[in-house]
């Protein structure tokens, strides 16, 4: 098809149909015009802009991103004068999936193209994936001229998403060190990678290794031969198009480090008794078997190796090593294959000598009194606690009031009984042996202990000295006896009382309040304490007489000069004397004031100063002094003015 510009030939074209519509039956021969001037379909093709084979172009996938132009549209018309008004894609597919990677694009120049469109996924392996194995895009459009009838023809377009060869990939769950132990087997974990491309296989080498390793498939293996805490290597992984890959790996090859004892180095035994001692050990190589081995004199003691990190010593020392240090070497071995590690070490047993028993109650002499029954409780102990178990407490000379029983514990036993007045003022001894029952060594200890037999002594009143022997009529008599028994027995109280107005209880309380008709009188009281001994009870009597004497009610000296008035704003004070024939303590109150009004009780003064005018007037007080058994009251009014 010639290239004329299109306004130019719609122009001519236009001019021409002018022309025939206005000639009837006259026909026009322009020479050597032989095309058709009828609409016909538009005939589409496509040429490449990217390698093809057998007509289907091959799209690399490493152009996705870009707008690549894939071919120019070209188009047959039979009609010269047509031109094309517009290529629309009706679909792409892949292996009949639809798919959008394409655009048509008409360049300032009027050309069609088919482009690719930049947000287009053009990955090969993933188009692959999605697709059954197939990466063809068929991609159909439709062409459509500018004729009146916009006459419309197909074309379709086969464009194949081509793989280009990826570097393979290190898996990022990989770790790229480890740590491995001179004579042990060393393996490390897998080696994982992958590849994007689908059809190549990678292959793994080792660059720069120690001999010992090598790889077996995908993991590193070998037995390190020498010590070396910086180690490094690489990997290096190939595909089959020749693009690699590496990474370094560092090992520390670590150097055999001997087993260590974790326990204490010394020990103490006691003499003859059979004791054991579990040592314990460890290896700062947990796959490492470590031997226990001992060498030692005769001790009479066994060993074994009774786990993977203990060993026991166990047995019997005897006699002759008492004070001293049993020493021997335990030597570990961690077998590591040809390149053991060892340790040798002492150990030391103190034998501690056996010791005698002894008692530890800080007194052998102990006072008991006559009728009652009574304990003592002696203690002993033992240097060695492994002889608490046989520990053997025998009493002798024993009376027969009395018993000994040792307590289970095995630390003190209980003297207990009754001794009768036949004991007083004696003393009696018996003796106590302590043996300890040591197999092949025992030790004893004998003491002798004393119990004195003490008399009954009597209770004793304790503060009758300052007993009340007078009180005043109507006023309340309280006194409250006390004693006491030097043995500690359990003392009651009796009494004789002729006197009508007292009350007395078993706990020693004299309490009552004579009247007016008790005036003048007097009485005897008898209180007798005993401390109910069997067999030799004692006592003690306490007898007092008590008088009445007439009391005289408390009264007021001043009262007649008493101060009745009192200003608004200023202080009023006045203190009234009061008199006791009796001496009695007095209590003064004041039952009655107003409110303004203050009391010091002590020295029976009244005070204070009306703040304002609604006290002005009379204001009423009643003040009283009483003394145990009389009450005098005194009524007044103040007067407050302006």
């Amino acid at each position: 098809m010639r290239v004329i510009s299109k306004h130019f030939k719609k122009l001519v074209s236009f001019f021409i149909y002018l022309f025939i519509i206005s000639c009837e039956d006259v026909e026009l021969d322009l020479p050597g015009n032989t095309q058709v001037l009828d609409p016909g379909e538009p005939k589409g093709s496509i040429a490449w802009n990217i390698s093809e084979e057998n007509n289907v172009g091959k799209l690399p996938e490493n152009l996705q991103g870009t707008s690549t132009t894939i071919g120019t549209i070209e188009v047959d018309d039979i009609n010269p004068d047509d031109e094309i008004k517009s290529v629309v894609i009706i679909s792409q597919k892949i292996n009949g999936n639809e798919r959008s990677l394409f655009t048509i694009l008409q360049d300032s120049s009027g050309v069609w193209k088919l482009v690719l469109l930049q947000s287009a996924n053009i990955d090969y392996e993933t188009l692959h994936s999605q697709n059954g194995a197939s990466t063809k895009c068929d991609v159909s459009m439709v062409i459509t001229d500018d004729s009146p009838s916009e006459e419309t023809g197909s074309l379709t377009v086969s464009v194949e998403i081509t793989n280009i060869n990826e570097n393979p990939t290190w898996d990022i769950s990989n770790v790229y060190s480890g740590v491995a132990d001179i004579g042990i087997p060393y393996q490390s974990v897998e080696i994982k990678w992958g590849d994007t491309d689908l059809t190549y296989n990678s292959t793994l080498i080792l660059v720069n290794n120690p001999q010992w390793l090598s790889l077996n498939g995908n993991k590193l293996m070998g037995t390190p031969d020498s010590a070396n805490p910086n180690l490094s290597f690489s990997l290096k992984l190939t595909d089959e198009g020749g693009l690699f890959i590496t990474q370094e790996f560092n090992l520390n090859v670590r150097d055999n480090s001997a087993p260590t004892f974790t326990s204490s180095l010394e020990n103490e035994w006691d003499e003859l008794i059979t004791d054991s001692w579990t040592i314990y050990f460890s290896d700062p190589n947990s796959f490492d078997v470590v031997t226990a081995t001992v060498k030692w004199n005769s001790y009479e003691l066994s060993f074994e190796q009774n786990s993977a990190n203990s060993c026991e010593v166990s047995g019997t020392i005897p006699h002759d090593y008492a004070e001293n240090y049993v020493e021997f070497d335990i030597t570990l071995i961690d077998n590591r294959p040809d390149h053991p590690d060892t340790l040798k070490q002492t150990f030391s047993i103190f034998v501690k000598p056996n010791q005698e028993p002894y008692f530890t109650t800080s007194d052998y002499q102990d006072d008991w009194e006559e009728e009652r029954q009574l304990s003592w409780i002696i203690y002993w102990a033992d240097p060695n606690t492994v002889d608490y178990s046989t520990l053997e407490v025998v009493s002798t000379d024993l009376i027969n009031e009395l018993t000994f029983m040792p307590n289970p514990s095995g630390n003190y036993g209980t003297v207990s009984g009754y001794l009768p007045t036949s004991y007083v003022n004696q003393d009696i001894t018996f003796s106590l042996t302590l043996n300890d029952n040591r197999n092949g060594y025992p030790l004893s200890t004998t003491q002798e202990f004393t119990i004195t037999v003490d008399p009954n002594d009597s209770p004793t009143f304790s503060n009758t000295n300052n007993i009340l022997e007078s009180i005043n009529h109507g006023c309340q008599y309280y006194y409250d006896v006390n004693w006491s028994d030097p043995d500690g027995d359990n003392v009651t109280l009796t009494y004789d009382n002729n006197v009508d107005w007292m009350n007395i209880n078993n706990n020693g309380v004299l309490s009552g309040t004579p009247s007016e008709n008790d005036i003048g009188s007097s009485g005897i009281i008898s209180l007798t304490i005993t401390d109910n001994r069997p067999n030799v009870p004692k006592d003690t009597t306490f007898i007092f007489t008590i008088s009445v004497i007439e009391n005289f009610a408390p009264e007021f000296t001043n009262s007649g000069s008493v101060d009745t008035t009192a200003t608004v704003g200023e202080e009023y004070s006045f203190q009234f004397a009061i008199n006791d024939d009796n001496s009695d303590a007095l209590t003064f109150s004041v039952p009655i004031k107003p409110d303004w009004l203050s009391v010091n009780y002590l020295q029976y003064r009244l005070y204070g100063t009306p703040p304002d005018s609604t006290y002005i007037g009379a204001n009423n007080v009643r003040v009283q002094a009483a003394d145990c058994g009389a009450t005098t009251s005194f009524d007044y009014s103040i007067e407050v003015s302006e």
